[in-house]
Order: structure tokens, then sequence, then C-alpha cells
């Protein structure tokens, strides 16, 4: 698992996190802004560095879920997927693994 944080003197203000399950595929397992800095664009920062690192490590394709954040995620380049097309080995994971998983949105960004 790779994070990004970023702080300030007042404290955390924002973190973003990939697990790499194998091969060239990667789960991004969350990106969280505190609601201070929510405006600035940290969130979409984080997350723009976490991609450079992984790609360096040869990562090509990004998956998450999400429950309430598609469209943010939409904005960052993800797009939408069937569950079907999802790699063995992230479906296999505990992200996917609960009952909340089935009414989740999967979605995909390729590098």
């Amino acid at each position: 698992m790779q994070f990004h944080v970023s702080r300030d003197r007042t404290g955390l203000l924002g973190c973003a996190g990939i697990e790499e399950l194998g091969g060239k595929v990667g789960l991004l397992q969350g990106v969280a802004v505190a609601e201070r800095a929510r405006r600035a664009g940290l969130g979409a920062l984080l997350f723009s560095a976490l991609v450079a690192d992984v790609r360096l490590r040869g990562i090509e394709f990004l998956v998450l879920r999400t429950e309430s954040a598609a469209a943010y995620f939409s904005r960052l380049g993800f797009t939408p997927v069937d569950r079907a097309a999802i790699p063995r080995e992230l479906l296999a994971s505990r992200e996917f693994s609960d009952t909340g998983a089935r009414t989740a949105a999967i979605m995909e960004d390729e590098l």
C-alpha cells in the first residue's frame, strides 16, 4: 500500500492511497481531504502525485469502488466499468468482498 499525505502546521490536510495487487492493476483505496482544504484542489493534487509514482512501478490501470463519489472520480478521469470486467485479483480483495461492493459504483482509469 502506498499513501501520499499532506499536512500543514495545524495537522493533516489530506491523503490518497493505492494498493498494488500484482500485475499492472492498482486499487485506489481512497482520497480524503479535510473540509478546510477541499476547495484548493488538494485531492486532485494528491491523486496526481500518487499516479505518477505508481506509473513508474508499472501500474497501468487503477480501479476503485465508491458509494458516494462517482462524480468526483469521473472528473479525475475514471469511467464506470462492469463488475465482470474487473480482474480476479481485485474481486478477491477485501474491498470487493463485502455486501456493499455489490451496490457500489466500480470505476477504472487507464494511466
